[in-house]
């Protein structure tokens, strides 16, 4: 039985490390269904935090996306000629969600919660880099394994397996 566990723990470490190298192949930085500004958003007189659009980052292990009807509640009247708010209007009136492309994933046997983090005091941009001087997110950070322990080390957060392998 042990040398199932170990020789599962294996598999996973190894897995972990080649696909570390294909999150590097991947689209760093993914068209979008609307093209979205993070810097006119978060940058710009508006200045809204993270949390707004991603609310699920403090609370649950998904930061989540922000829901049409929350965009809509400001875009019904705020530059509503611009084209890209035009397809967000689209969406709202037919009853559809924004198919938005992830900038980031991790294999399915990589456990992340984002509340964890959030509450440990590791800010957005520790992972998702300046996000804010974005007009389109790019990924900034290969989340592979060796970067991932490399910052548990940093911040003396834990680095047994099961933190994040379970």
């Amino acid at each position: 039985m042990r040398r199932r566990i170990l020789a599962g723990l294996l598999v996973a470490v190894a897995a972990t490390i080649a696909i570390g190298s294909g999150l590097r192949s991947e689209t760093v930085a993914p068209e979008q269904p609307i093209d979205f500004s993070h810097r006119d958003h978060v940058r710009g007189p508006d200045q809204l935090d993270c949390a707004l659009c991603h609310s699920g980052a403090r609370r649950s292990a998904f930061a989540g996306i922000a829901p049409v009807e929350r965009c809509i509640g400001c875009h019904r009247y705020v530059l509503t000629s611009n084209p890209e708010v035009t397809k967000l209007g689209r969406a709202w009136d037919a009853g559809k969600t924004i198919e938005w492309v992830k900038v980031y994933a991790l294999p399915q046997f990589v456990r992340f919660n984002h509340e964890a983090h959030a509450l440990g005091g590791v800010t957005c941009d520790a992972c998702h880099g300046d996000v804010g001087s974005m007009n389109r997110v790019a990924r900034v950070v290969d989340l592979t394994m060796g970067w991932c322990v490399t910052c548990h080390r940093d911040r003396r957060a834990p680095i047994d397996c099961i933190t994040c392998h379970y």
